[in-house]
């Protein structure tokens, strides 16, 4: 790593960067624990009650902070200058410790181990590197050919894994760009509400992201240039629309059926498929009485349309992430706004949401060594498994009417408070923005001023429920019309139609729709028996409610997934079939799990779950445990198909 600058640079960026993750750098470099010491312990992380960000500066004194700042400087300054090593990266019982020491906290050694490689201080890959690249070398994967389905996130993450291995790949896209959820939607301050510098892969972190919660412009150009970097770009089809892929058994592969830019048809054979085509990408469009009668303008959300609203009566049907992150310019622009809403979400509180990342901090995430190692466990350790005791359901709690338990309870109480206060003068839309659920029993939405806006003489929440839709307006159930000239649909996704509108047909023609019918299921979300060599990224229960990066999730299934082509890489005709028995085991325990969760409690009603009230979208672990589960191929719990069977 070349450090560049002069001292006064350097000294300026330390101004800007969290003091435990500096005590680390210097921990570090010089292999001291001196820094590790009681002298430097920081006071505990503690979040406001109501935040999603806590305080983790250290609570150090001015003069200790400057102290530290100024030996930062001069050993930085020694690494820089060719005076000093940069020293060795930790191993898991001192990166335990670093961990412990800098969140006064006691960090398990499993959550360690996984941070490990999160940072990239231990490299995953090499559970199954060294055995696909031996076999690319010595000719035996010489006939493998994987398809990829989707250029978003999942399938560019798949993509860099098998380019990295040299296995070749072909990835089949709908749009004409990559992407995924962010080149297609476009609606006003549509971002991630995961802070960035955890919303990227572990192998390829941006230091250079300008928002603590970056919007969609940024994120979109973050994978196309993922898609150059990982040199992945030529393997990559666009504009071709997949509808069929079908499982051959004479020759254990799949012919995948799509059709290119032109709409000719067009087969491609695969050894495998990996179903990288996400669940936030078909706009769900409401079923409500007259919808087709209006004669104004109307969009979803996910299609939005740049027309000038000024003096315009807007209403928008929804009240999700989606509406949240609309509405405040929506309302700002347009004559009036009329927000029409089924159920309302839980909002909170997000000091850091518009807040452009520090100049100092990007300098050192790009430049001060194992500063972005430390700042990503960080980021990890604090948005991730922190909230996870406040969504487990205490059965010893006595009012699990609409909390869990304590925790999750006085959660509730402090959102309310939050509620009130942002409504201002409106407080009569308190008792309809304050939800009847646990409190994540549906993913929190990052606070944007969504109450503010709500208060706003200019804007109107309709609770009333909708009877129907006219040429001019929305009729409510209590007999009001509402004149409207343009409606937006912030409705959600077709989420739980996992794969559609793709026919998908494994051993003995069986259709994967059929099989799964209202109750999608995978074996660790990932694979489903009857389908072999069918790879779903994001898949059944792999969704995340209480915190974290979707990102995270993906690469956990990638990790898992490249050791099952380890098995049938060497063109031998081999296919993996996970066993009926144990997907049916696993996905029991997935439901007996979700049911003590608060988005499996009663009262939620949400796209999470099927129409018995299955939780069919969510992870019922910790990022940890998820982690975990994921880690290891266990080739026991598959049918091995082809020469060397096993079943």
């Amino acid at each position: 790593m070349v450090i560049p600058g002069d001292d006064a640079t350097l000294k300026q960026a330390l101004e800007d960067v969290n003091t435990p993750n500096l005590l680390l750098v210097l921990a570090t470099i010089t292999g001291d624990d001196h820094w590790l010491s009681e002298e430097y312990a920081p006071a505990p992380i503690e979040a406001p009650e109501g935040s999603l960000f806590p305080d983790d500066s250290g609570g150090y004194p001015d003069e200790q902070r400057a102290r530290i700042r100024d030996a930062a400087a001069l050993i930085i300054g020694e690494v820089r200058d060719g005076k000093r090593s940069t020293g060795n990266k930790p191993d898991l019982a001192r990166f335990h410790r670093m961990l412990r020491f800098s969140t006064a906290e006691d960090i398990e050694l499993e959550t360690a181990e996984m941070l490990m490689e999160e940072t990239r201080f231990k490299d995953r890959d090499t559970q199954w590197l060294p055995e696909l690249q031996s076999a690319v070398r010595d000719g035996s994967a010489a006939d493998c050919h994987i398809v990829i389905v989707g250029a978003g996130m999942s399938g560019l993450g798949t993509a860099a894994k098998l380019k990295q291995a040299g296995i070749s790949f072909t990835i089949l896209e709908k749009n004409d760009a990559v992407g995924g959820t962010w080149y297609e939607n476009r609606y006003p301050d549509c971002g991630v509400d995961t802070p960035n510098h955890f919303y990227s892969y572990s192998f390829h972190r941006n230091p250079a992201w300008s928002g603590y919660f970056s919007k969609r412009d940024e994120l979109y150009a973050y994978f196309e240039q993922c898609a150059d970097e990982f040199g992945v770009r030529d393997h990559i089809q666009l504009n071709c629309n997949v509808t069929e892929m079908r499982f051959d058994e004479s020759d254990m592969s799949w012919q995948v059926f799509f059709k290119d830019g032109s709409g000719n048809p067009r087969t491609l054979r695969a050894n495998a498929v990996v179903s990288a085509v996400g669940q936030l990408n078909r706009p769900a469009v409401p079923d409500i009485p007259g919808l087709e009668t209006f004669q104004g303008r109307m969009w979803h959300s996910a299609r939005w349309q740049n027309e000038d609203l000024s003096g315009k009566r807007v209403g928008v049907i929804g009240t999700g992430c989606s509406c949240v992150q609309l509405l405040p310019k929506t309302a700002a622009e347009a004559g009036h706004t009329f927000v029409f809403q089924r159920t309302p979400h839980w909002v909170a509180p997000a000091r850091d949401y518009y807040k452009p990342v520090e100049s100092g901090l990007i300098w050192a995430l790009k430049h001060i060594p194992y500063y972005a190692e430390f700042h990503r466990a960080r980021m990890i350790l604090v948005f991730g498994d922190r909230s996870w005791p406040a969504v487990v359901t205490d059965p010893d709690w006595q009012d699990q009417s609409v909390s869990v338990n304590e925790a999750n309870h006085a959660m509730r109480e402090v959102l309310t408070e939050f509620i009130k206060e942002g409504l201002g003068s409106k407080q009569s839309y308190v008792p309809h923005c304050v939800p009847n659920f646990p409190v994540w029993g549906k993913r929190l939405i990052v606070d944007n001023g969504w109450y503010e806006t709500l208060a706003r003489d200019d804007v109107s929440l309709i609770s009333d429920g909708i009877d129907h839709i006219t040429e001019t307006g929305i009729v409510t159930k209590d007999g009001q019309h509402h004149a409207l000239d343009i409606l937006i649909l912030a409705t959600g996704f077709q989420s739980n139609q996992l794969l559609s509108p793709m026919s998908v047909k494994g051993l003995g023609g069986q259709d994967l729709a059929a099989f799964w019918g209202d109750a999608a299921n995978a074996f660790k979300g990932t694979t489903v028996p009857g389908f072999p060599n069918l790879y779903c990224l994001y898949g059944p229960n792999t969704n995340i409610v209480h915190g974290g990066s979707i990102i995270y999730q993906i690469e956990c299934q990638i990790h898992y997934v490249m050791q099952c082509l380890t098995v049938i890489a060497g063109g031998s005709k081999r296919a993996l079939d996970v066993r009926t028995e144990v997907n049916e085991a696993y996905n029991d325990e997935v439901q007996a799990l979700s049911a003590k969760l608060a988005w499996g409690h009663p009262s939620v009603e949400s796209w999470y779950k099927n129409q018995a009230g299955q939780v069919v979208n969510n992870s019922p672990f910790s990022l940890q445990k998820f982690w975990a589960v994921t880690h290891d191929l266990d080739l026991s719990d598959y049918r091995l198909l082809g020469p060397g069977a096993n079943d």
